[in-house]
C-alpha cells in the first residue's frame, strides 16, 4: 500500500468464516461506515462466499448505501484485500477506481478462490478480515481505521455413534440418532440404512432437521477401530435450504470392507464411528468496534501495522467481559464455595449454561436467595470456569486443574470448555496420569475420551501396566482395570 496517502480503512474481521450458510447469489454484509469527510457518505462491504455467479470464488464488492448523504454520484479509489488471522495477505492489493451511484456496488466478482482461503495455513483461527480503503485523490482528506466484526455463531458437537449387531443389519433397517444442542433442542436426525446388493451395500446416513434456526450444518465422520484409531468415512455440509430435501452422505467405507476386517473394524459386532459436527444458527454479533482517527504511521503496511491493530481490536469485547468479571461491575449473583465467594451476572452465564439458565429462570431456591452454593468444587476451579465463560480463555493447565474443569464443564453443560479440557487431557496423557484420567472418563460416561485413553495405555502397556499407578487402578476400580486389559487380548 502507498503509505504517502491517506484515506479511510475499513478492517472487518469475520469469525467462523467457513461456517457461513450463503448459498451462490447469497450475500454478507459488513456494518456501516459513516465517512463524514467524504461528502457525509456510509458504506459496507459486501462478500458472497460462495461467489455470485461461480462458487468457485469469493466475490468482493464495495457498496455505497441507498440512503447515503451527499452527492447522486462520488468518484474515489479504493483498495481491497483480504487479510489472515496473522495479518499478512492472502491476495495482493487490488487498486481500483469508480463512480459510485447510491446503492451501487462494486468490486471484482472473482476476487480469490475459495481453495486459496480454506487451504490457507494462515486461517488457523477460521477468521477472514476484509481490508479496504477508500480516499479521493486531490482531496485533502483526514484518515481514519474502523473496525468492524461479525461473529457466527457456531454450536459444535462431538459423540460416539455406537451401532450393535452392525453384521446382520439389513436394507430394511434403519437406525437413527437425534443430536440436540446445548439447550437441549432438537437439531438434526441421523440415520443410518444400507442400500445396494448383498455384501456389497453401502453404508448411506440420511440428514433432516425441522429445527428453523439451523442455517449451516457440518458433518464429519471417522470410523474407530479396535485400537481407537480413527479412519475418515467422509464429510457433508448443508445449508439451510438443503434440509428441505434431506441430504445423504454415502460413507467411504462398505459393509464387505467391515465384515472382512470383523476383528479390526467390529469388535463384538459394534460398528463404532465417531462424528463431529459444527451448527450455524445466526449471527452472534454484528458491529463497529473502535474507531481511529489521525494520520497513519509513515511505514504503514498490511502485514504490519494492521496486523498489531487487527490483533487490538479481536481482544475488544474480552476485555470488556474480562473487565466486567474482574472488577464485579452490576453483578446480580453470586457463586459462592467454602472458600471464596463469585460475584456474577446471570445473564452471562445462563447464555453460556443451560444448568444456570435453569437456576435462574426455573423457580429454585437459587433464583430466590440470589446465591448458588457450591460444595462440591474448589475456589480455584470456579475461577477458572467463570474466567472461560466471560472471556473464551482457558488459563494456564496442568493435569490436575484440567481434570478438574472437566468436571465443572460436564455438571454446568459448558460443552465447548469440556470439549477443550478432553483435547488437553488427551494430549497431555502419560505414565502418572493416564489411570486417573481413564477413570475420570468412566465416571462421567464419555465414551470418546475414554476410548482415547484405553487406545493410549494399549500403545504404552509395558510403561503402564506395571507402574504402581496400575496396581492401584486395580484396586479401586477392578472392573475397569480389567476392561482394558480385554481391549488387549481382544486386539491381540
Amino acid at each position: 500500500m502507498d503509505s504517502e496517502k491517506k484515506g479511510y480503512i475499513f478492517l472487518w474481521k469475520i469469525e467462523n468464516f467457513s461456517c457461513t450458510w450463503h448459498r451462490k447469489g447469497q450475500g454478507i454484509e459488513s456494518p456501516i461506515f459513516g465517512v463524514d469527510a467524504m461528502e457525509m457518505t456510509k458504506w459496507r462491504l459486501w462478500l458472497f462466499p460462495k461467489g455470485d455467479s461461480n462458487e468457485a470464488y469469493i466475490a468482493y464488492y464495495l457498496k455505497r448505501l441507498d440512503n447515503s448523504k451527499g452527492p447522486d454520484s462520488i468518484e474515489i479509489n479504493y483498495e481491497l484485500s483480504f487479510l489472515a488471522d496473522n495479518g499478512a495477505t492472502l491476495k495482493p492489493t487490488i487498486d481500483l477506481k469508480d463512480k459510485f451511484e447510491k446503492g451501487q456496488g462494486k468490486g471484482k466478482r472473482q476476487f480469490l478462490a475459495r481453495d486459496e482461503v480454506f487451504n490457507s495455513k494462515h486461517l488457523s483461527n477460521d477468521s477472514l478480515t476484509a481490508y479496504c480503503r477508500i480516499w479521493i485523490n486531490g482531496s485533502n482528506l483526514g484518515s481514519a481505521i474502523f473496525f468492524a466484526r461479525t461473529i457466527i455463531n457456531v454450536e459444535k458437537c462431538f459423540f460416539p455413534w455406537n451401532i450393535k449387531n452392525f453384521s446382520r443389519i439389513t436394507s430394511s433397517q434403519k437406525t437413527t440418532y437425534s443430536i440436540k444442542s446445548a439447550s437441549d433442542d432438537d437439531l438434526v436426525t441421523l440415520e443410518l440404512f444400507l442400500t445396494g446388493q448383498c455384501c456389497e451395500e453401502s453404508i448411506n446416513i440420511c440428514i433432516r432437521t425441522y429445527n428453523p434456526n439451523v442455517k449451516y450444518f457440518k458433518f464429519n465422520s471417522f470410523l474407530l477401530d479396535s485400537t481407537g484409531s480413527r479412519i475418515n468415512c467422509g464429510l457433508l455440509e448443508f445449508r439451510a435450504t438443503d434440509f428441505l430435501d434431506n441430504g445423504k452422505l454415502i460413507l467411504l467405507v462398505t459393509k464387505k470392507k467391515l465384515i472382512e476386517k470383523k476383528n479390526v473394524y467390529l469388535p463384538n459386532d459394534v460398528f463404532s464411528l465417531n462424528c463431529e459436527c459444527d451448527f450455524s444458527t445466526k449471527i452472534a454479533f454484528e458491529g463497529i468496534e473502535r474507531i481511529d482517527h489521525g494520520i497513519h504511521p509513515s511505514k504503514f503496511g498490511i502485514a504490519t501495522s494492521v496486523e498489531k491493530d487487527s490483533s487490538d481490536a479481536s481482544v475488544g469485547i474480552t476485555d470488556a467481559l474480562r473487565s466486567l468479571y474482574s472488577e464485579g461491575l452490576f453483578c446480580d449473583m453470586k457463586l459462592r464455595t467454602s472458600t471464596k465467594t463469585f460475584p456474577v451476572h446471570k445473564n452471562i452465564l445462563s447464555a453460556r449454561s443451560p444448568v444456570f439458565k435453569a437456576m435462574f429462570t426455573n423457580d429454585m431456591k437459587e433464583k430466590n436467595t440470589e446465591c448458588v452454593d457450591i460444595t462440591d468444587m474448589n475456589a480455584d476451579t470456579i475461577h477458572r470456569m467463570l474466567f472461560y465463560v466471560y472471556t473464551d480463555i482457558l488459563e494456564d493447565l496442568h493435569s490436575e486443574s484440567a481434570s478438574q474443569l472437566y468436571v465443572a464443564a460436564d455438571k454446568y453443560q459448558i460443552l465447548s470448555l469440556k470439549n477443550k479440557c478432553t483435547t488437553f487431557l488427551i494430549t497431555n496423557l502419560n505414565a502418572n496420569n493416564v489411570c486417573e484420567v481413564l477413570i475420570l472418563a468412566d465416571m462421567h460416561q464419555d465414551n470418546y475420551l475414554k476410548n482415547s485413553v484405553q487406545n493410549y495405555i494399549l500403545h504404552n502397556d509395558k510403561a503402564i501396566i506395571c507402574s504402581s499407578e496400575w496396581k492401584e487402578l486395580m484396586d479401586s476400580h477392578t472392573k475397569l482395570a480389567a476392561e482394558t486389559m480385554f481391549l488387549k487380548y481382544y486386539k491381540d
